[in-house]
């Protein structure tokens, strides 16, 4: 396990008075290997222009400090990734692999 990745809670909070709706909250860094990072080709329906998506899968060990909680997001290399699945192998007991999917930028209504 090469790679340094980050779960992060994303919690309403109040920066210099304003309220923030996914202010992020670090909750754990753990090492994580990362098998494969496919590009997958799709279609935008409102451009009809072909978009990369990214949706890497990782795999920690099984025994982490704290519990994930599925409502968190990965940040790697500075990248957000929303949690799309958690498998752990309960069989074996030593790893556990987590889909995800770029999370989406939300556009800011000005």
């Amino acid at each position: 396990m090469r790679e340094r990745i980050t779960f992060v809670s994303l919690t309403p909070a109040e920066v210099n008075g304003v309220i923030v709706p996914d202010n992020p909250t670090d909750q754990m860094t753990v090492w994580a290997e990362v098998p494969k990072v496919p590009l997958r080709e799709a279609n935008d329906p409102q451009t009809t222009l072909g978009v990369r998506t990214e949706k890497p899968t990782f795999i920690i060990r099984f025994l982490t400090d704290s519990n994930i909680d599925p409502s968190w997001c990965i940040r790697w290399h500075g990248v957000l990734y929303d949690i799309t699945g958690l498998d752990p192998d309960y069989q074996r007991r030593d790893i556990t692999t987590i889909t995800t999917a770029k999370r989406k930028v939300k556009p800011r209504v000005s």
